[in-house]
């Protein structure tokens, strides 16, 4: 876990997600890094405003979350590094909205 003067542990490894925008439900895949409870940053091929709200699938866990889109910079002339908030997460094949309370969990 990397924590550098981080409120929340991050995850160091690198793994692969779906997001789609909430409003456009086009899938882009993404690699995720930098996960954390409160958040992550992803790359991906696609633009997505800032602002605008997000949602991200864990493939492996089966877990998908609502983010906000905190920022959105170019790497590349088609490569995107995309800072993500989360907002709730919806767990399993009957989907729930949860909020995110990993801050009480601990």
């Amino acid at each position: 876990m990397l924590r550098e003067g981080r409120k929340q542990p991050r995850t160091p490894e690198r793994f692969l997600v779906q997001i789609s925008a909430a409003r456009n439900p086009r899938v882009a895949l993404a690699s995720a890094e930098n996960l954390s409870p409160r958040g992550a940053r992803v790359t991906t091929e696609r633009f997505f405003e800032p602002g605008s709200h997000v949602d991200v699938r864990l493939r492996v866990r089966g877990v998908t979350m609502r983010a906000r889109v905190v920022y959105c910079k170019p790497v590349s002339a088609n490569l995107f590094v995309v800072g993500l908030n989360f907002l709730s997460q919806t767990i399993g094949p009957n989907p729930r909205s949860e909020p995110d309370t990993s801050k009480e969990q601990r």
